[in-house]
């Protein structure tokens, strides 16, 4: 496995922004999508993709169901370094010491689970990844005197919704043994490149494989567009520039995730079936949408492909 930085950055903790998502902001230590629910709808087998990293979920995902190349971008730089640290573990470590390593607290019924991001474990995986990374990893240990379940607990990620029954449900990687060791093995000989953008700010032709991304995942980003494009017409303005800056003749655009879909609350005008296909008949623009079970008891979830 070789991970690749497009633009490795220095951190500094001072500018940590706990309330949005930026530079450095939250850690999503576990995808909060329902992967297991939708990946089965794309055909990953020989394909480069594309995707928000996020938890690095998407990514491990990915090469589970047969990519060949993945590259990831998130605008939250401690994202991209909390991606590589899971992706060296899953290399190093056993399904069982990698969710004793990830989640949180109710592992096998245990109250507390005191091995959460284990600081000797650390010092075996920090041996494996780059440089800067285990700079930044170390500092973020330091931060909390080198206590791995302190570190997991803090406010440096986003617990709200850390569900452990949740997250394994969620993962197709997370289902068992012989599973994860699938993914293991899928992932061993890859190349994996991070890129720290926004993706309203990713110009294509700077990144590997632009012209041939087959798959390109935008995970709920569809979800913030108000807060992004700040006009009355910013799920227009979203599809037209993720159509200029992705499309490809023969590609696949997971322009959103939809949760809950029969909720009455809209959080963007997307999750209205109404306003969406009248905006993408408006922009001459083909979709199918995608229905499957939720992770969350009694609810539907859905992804939009354009």
């Amino acid at each position: 496995m070789n991970i690749k930085y497009a633009n490795p950055k220095q951190v500094n903790l001072i500018e940590f922004n706990s309330e949005k998502f930026a530079s450095i902001s939250k850690i999503y230590s576990f995808t909060t999508e329902n992967i297991s629910g939708y990946f089965n709808y794309l055909d990953f087998k020989n394909k480069n993709i594309l995707t928000v990293s996020a938890s690095g979920d998407h990514i491990i995902n990915a090469f589970y169901k047969g990519a060949i190349s993945v590259t990831g971008f998130d605008i939250n730089y401690l994202a991209l370094v909390f991606t590589e640290l899971k992706l060296i573990a899953i290399q190093e470590l056993s399904y069982k010491q990698f969710l004793e390593f990830f989640l949180i607290n109710d592992i096998n019924n245990i109250s507390k689970n005191l091995n959460a991001l284990n600081y000797k474990q650390y010092i075996e995986l920090r041996k494996k990844l780059t440089e800067n990374s285990r700079k930044i990893l170390d500092d973020l240990y330091s931060e909390f005197n080198n206590d791995g379940y302190k570190f997991r607990n803090s406010y440096i990620f986003n617990n709200k919704y850390d569900n452990n029954s949740l997250k394994i449900e969620s993962n197709l990687y997370l289902k068992n043994e012989l599973e994860f060791n699938k993914a293991k093995e899928q992932i061993k000989d890859k190349e994996i490149v991070l890129v720290n953008s926004s993706y309203s700010d990713i110009a294509l032709n700077k990144l590997p494989n632009h012209e041939s991304y087959d798959i390109i995942l935008m995970s709920n980003i569809s979800d913030y567009i108000k807060e992004i494009y700040k006009n009355e017409n910013y799920l227009e303005e979203y599809i037209k520039e993720i159509i200029y800056n992705f499309k490809s003749p023969n590609n696949q655009i997971v322009c959103a995730y939809l949760y809950n879909i029969k909720q009455e609350h809209y959080r963007s005008e997307i999750d209205n079936p109404v306003l969406r296909k009248k905006i993408f008949k408006k922009l001459n623009i083909n979709f199918t949408e995608e229905k499957f079970k939720s992770v969350i008891k009694n609810c539907t979830d859905s992804i939009i492909i354009i």
